[in-house]
């Protein structure tokens, strides 16, 4: 499926708050005589990590008077931020469902629908539905997801309902080809019929190689792919993941975004020798975005990161050009009011009790998730050294 859009988004700045950095992640080469050519502008790419639906979560959206649910309250603090990019992406890590006396929330997810019309009011372009809780209510659930999305407008990738549709989805956006995929490792155990097992996506590098070379042989400029996988609540990534990572950039993936650990991990930037025009290359590696939204309370789970990428065009050698915008940790408040996805603002700025709309606990722990987020990102040894304070 391709999806071509005419006009961009007006793409604002992001707060004063986030202080953008020039790191361009893409190699440096001349191109051959002849070669002179103006590239297209570029075009941003917002992505978070998972939106886990609790019960505490959903019954939080409910109106009694309405008898309905609303989530976009959850969402409204990020709508400006999340609208600013040509793309928007992040993985709905639930099943979507117009029961709501089939409701529930962890191990086997079942939400209302309206939150799907809410992700589209507040600003998201495209869902990636590949993850461990797919199949918590069997093929019906991947079906009746897919469906609900659909209605409110929202591409999707990791699931399918026909054989017939693309395991990947493409958008075109500014002459910029880019194809989306969305894969897991895991399945808790779950698995559909022996006959529709094409409905997940599951790794499988023979089929995700021979995906890459369909999508490199339609024109694809570059290839973002979301894998959800890893172990839980682990903070950096083990040798096992980094070789998992390594092995799909040298198929051919340029942007990888982790998620399942639920707790932010670094970025890291991988130069391989590309599989199709034989030149050096960048794959940037985001190990894990943390959790977008969700009712995990403890330290490194209440939080998540927001990355903004500049993807741009290259002519020679073909390719994507990829530069770092922004790496903006989100934190998810809880009061009597219900949830709401908050940026964390710098230090200095949550130092300023006096003006702070937020209460002091609130303030203090906007300083927990810049240390932590700080720390995680620019301290691993494998990670982007060209990061300096401030550096989100």
């Amino acid at each position: 499926m391709v999806e071509t859009i005419p006009r961009r988004k007006d793409f604002r700045l992001l707060p004063v708050f986030v202080l953008l950095i020039a790191v361009n992640l893409s190699a440096t080469i001349q191109p051959s005589a002849g070669m002179e050519a103006a590239a297209p502008p570029g075009i941003s790419l917002s992505a978070v990590g998972d939106l886990i639906m609790h019960m505490p979560v959903v019954n939080s959206a409910f109106s009694p008077e309405d008898q309905n649910f609303d989530f976009r309250s959850i969402f409204a603090p990020l709508k400006s931020t999340l609208s600013a990019a040509d793309i928007t992406v992040g993985v709905l890590e639930t099943v979507l469902t117009t029961r709501y006396d089939q409701l529930s929330g962890y191990p086997r997810f079942n939400t209302p629908y309206q939150l799907a019309e809410a992700l589209r009011w507040a600003g998201f372009d495209l869902i990636f539905t590949a993850h461990n809780h797919s199949l918590d209510q069997g093929v019906n659930g991947i079906i009746s997801t897919l469906d609900h999305l659909e209605t409110a407008g929202l591409p999707t990738t990791g699931t399918r309902k026909s054989l017939k549709q693309k395991p990947y989805y493409i958008m075109e956006i500014a002459g910029i080809k880019l194809a989306f995929l969305s894969y897991t490792t895991i399945t808790n155990g779950l698995s559909a019929p022996p006959d529709k097992r094409w409905m997940l996506n599951t790794i499988d590098f023979a089929e995700i190689g021979g995906q890459i070379r369909e999508l490199k042989a339609a024109g694809v400029d570059g290839i973002i792919m979301a894998l959800h996988y890893g172990d839980e609540y682990v903070r950096y990534p083990t040798s096992a993941d980094q070789q998992l990572c390594y092995r799909l950039c040298a198929l051919g993936v340029d942007v990888i975004l982790g998620s399942h650990p639920h707790v932010i991990r670094p970025l890291e930037k991988v130069v391989i020798t590309d599989p199709f025009t034989k030149y050096p290359k960048t794959c940037l590696i985001a190990y894990s975005l943390g959790n977008f939204l969700s009712n995990q309370r403890w330290r490194y789970s209440d939080c998540g990161l927001m990355l903004t990428l500049h993807l741009r065009k290259k002519i020679w050698p073909p390719g994507l050009e990829i530069e770092l915008l922004s790496c903006s940790p989100l934190w998810v408040n809880r009061d009597h009011r219900g949830y709401q996805i908050l940026k964390v603002p710098p230090p200095e700025q949550a130092r300023t009790v006096a003006t702070s709309p937020f209460p002091t606990p609130v303030q203090v722990k906007f300083r927990e998730v810049w240390a932590d987020t700080e720390e995680n990102l620019t301290t691993w040894p494998g990670g982007l050294k060209q990061m300096e304070y401030p550096f989100f």
